[in-house]
């Protein structure tokens, strides 16, 4: 069912400088690789009625990928503790498959998806639990972070390290609220792939 509250704007109908964006948003899922700094297809389509303000954002992952310092997998583990605590499901259905593809179990990706992590902590590393822990506490309330959690993180990450995870589960709560307001709907292949996912063995 098509829900987009916006009209998307399509490739030939936005300005030339944009193609490449378009192009690579949609290639995104080809040949099971990990997309490289872009926005994906339909967040693409609505953000191309402002494209200065697309470019960007765009900037914006450019830069983190020009320069990653924490591991995907943990990057993607944040950003889908963020999406569940925020109920969104078009980054549920596009992180999940990028979650897998970066080492995360099935089993851990289901029980992110029923939001029983705080009842699976075998399934977790000591580093994977504390980017859940600190992703969650961010979403909820980021002004009740309590110290011993900070101190915590700092035993295990570098400030640039805290300071990029920061800023990526900053953003994630940013587009799921973009998302569910203007009922972007999720492109077929990442719903296909998370429909893979999801089915149980």
């Amino acid at each position: 069912m098509n829900t987009n509250r916006v009209r998307m704007i399509e490739k030939n109908e936005a300005p030339a400088e944009l193609g490449a964006i378009y192009d690579r948003a949609d290639s995104a899922m080809q040949d099971g690789q990990l997309p490289g700094p872009t926005l994906f297809g339909n967040q693409i389509r609505a953000l191309a009625h402002h494209p200065a303000l697309l470019q960007a954002l765009i900037g914006v992952y450019e830069a983190f990928a020009a320069s990653p310092s924490v591991e995907r997998k943990l990057i993607e583990l944040g950003v889908l503790i963020c999406s569940r605590v925020n109920a969104c499901d078009y980054c549920l259905q596009h992180h999940t498959p990028l979650a897998q593809a970066s080492g995360l179990s099935r089993e851990q990706l289901r029980c992110i998806r029923q939001g029983t992590w705080s009842e699976s902590r075998h399934l977790w590393s000591e580093q994977e639990w504390l980017v859940i822990t600190y992703a969650e506490q961010m979403t909820r309330e980021p002004q009740k972070i309590a110290d011993d959690l900070f101190a915590e993180l700092r035993r295990h990450f570098y400030d640039r390290q805290i300071v990029d995870m920061t800023m990526r589960f900053a953003l994630c709560s940013a587009w799921n609220k973009f998302n569910d307001a203007l009922a972007l709907n999720t492109e077929l292949a990442f719903r296909h792939a998370y429909a893979d996912i999801m089915l149980e063995d």
